[in-house]
């Protein structure tokens, strides 16, 4: 149902009917347990509500038949295996002819992977939890106030990586707005998932913490071109410079393959944007070509080819990052230096329509040669 149901022979009034609608993003809550203890406690480092919800419940993004609705969806923290709470203090009334929305059903649709209802299974899933290991090769490891971190790459060869994708990509349709699933079969589709090492005693455990999946096209005439897909770093591990490591670990896994022309991006967000430019300009500021003396003398196709050959950086986003660059290599109190920056950003600007004018000025030969 996608959002308040029709009246039917008036039997449920406007007013009533009202108060059994919940706005979906309220009433849903995700929690990450590591422990039994999880499923009955309000922690609220590892609780989190979905940003979109109207891939499962319409348009409108409402639930239709109950009072005081509550939707828990748990996840185990490393393995991400799914258990769904439902309470309500009362539902719409049996005597109308109008029906509840079948919560479990519709996210049920939307979850391939499937979920448990039984809160014992679950327990069971929390206790096997703690011997899951992440799927694929390890690439990259890093540190943060003390916790360590691993990033591995895998593809859909890999049966245990795909059983593990089909949990975690859940997440997507509610943190990314019109997303779609992986095909699973395609095996052009690499994934790069990073995860929480911590040590337990003499064992060590997992948590999920974030995923990178992008595509390989073939570019003309023997290389292949990745394009960044999709992103995620879950709500209570986000703004802590995680998802800049594993952009990061992706362009030295790329970059070492000499196949690639460079990498792509579909479609990406504003905070997408942000990240990539923060992560360019730390891989270029490190180049030759991107030295404060060779960014005054302006954009070069040196610069363009350094940054292809060392990082498979686009030239459209190499010129972005000159600009950043030069920008922080240039003296804004001296008024010659920043206006020479200035003018510079400005050509780059009227690049498009002085091409517009130029063709404009060629259509109108053609038409004044036929008349």
């Amino acid at each position: 149902m996608n959002g308040l149901p029709s009246l039917s022979g008036g039997t449920l009034e406007r007013g009533n009917r009202e108060k059994f609608v919940c706005e979906a993003a309220e009433v849903i809550t995700f929690r990450l347990a590591e422990s039994v203890e999880d499923l009955h406690r309000n922690d609220e480092t590892r609780t989190f509500k979905p940003e979109f919800t109207h891939q499962v419940f319409g348009d409108n993004e409402v639930i239709f038949g109950y009072k005081g609705l509550k939707v828990d969806i748990f996840f185990t923290v490393g393995s991400l295996k799914q258990f769904v709470r439902v309470n309500y203090t009362d539902r719409v009334p049996s005597s109308v002819n109008v029906e509840p929305d079948n919560i479990l059903k519709l996210l049920m649709d939307q979850t391939p992977s499937g979920f448990t209802t039984n809160e014992s299974d679950f327990v069971l899933d929390i206790e096997k939890d703690r011997s899951f290991r992440p799927a694929g090769t390890l690439i990259a490891c890093y540190q943060n106030d003390e916790k360590k971190y691993e990033i591995y790459s895998a593809s859909f060869k890999n049966n245990q990586f795909r059983d593990f994708h089909s949990r975690m990509q859940t997440f997507i349709l509610w943190y990314i707005d019109a997303a779609s699933y992986l095909d699973s079969d395609d095996l052009s589709w690499k994934v790069y998932t990073l995860f929480e090492k911590v040590k337990e005693g003499n064992s060590v455990r997992y948590s999920s913490i974030g995923f990178l999946s992008c595509y390989s096209y073939y570019h003309y005439p023997n290389k292949v071109r990745p394009r960044i897909s999709q992103v995620l770093i879950l709500p209570p591990y986000q703004k802590q410079g995680h998802g800049a490591h594993l952009l990061s670990a992706l362009y030295d896994d790329i970059s070492r393959n000499s196949s690639v022309y460079d990498i792509t991006v579909e479609d990406p967000s504003e905070n997408f944007t942000r990240l990539r430019n923060y992560v360019d300009v730390l891989k270029c500021c490190r180049l030759a070509s991107f030295q404060p003396d060779k960014l005054k003398r302006g954009f070069t196709q040196e610069m363009v080819d350094e940054a292809r050959s060392e990082h498979k950086i686009t030239a459209i986003q190499v010129r972005k990052i000159y600009e950043i660059l030069r920008l922080r290599a240039t003296d804004v109190s001296d008024s010659q230096e920043y206006r020479k920056y200035r003018l510079d950003v400005k050509r780059r600007i009227n690049i498009p329509f002085l091409k517009e004018k130029r063709k404009k000025y060629r259509l109108r030969l053609c038409v004044d040669t036929t008349a």
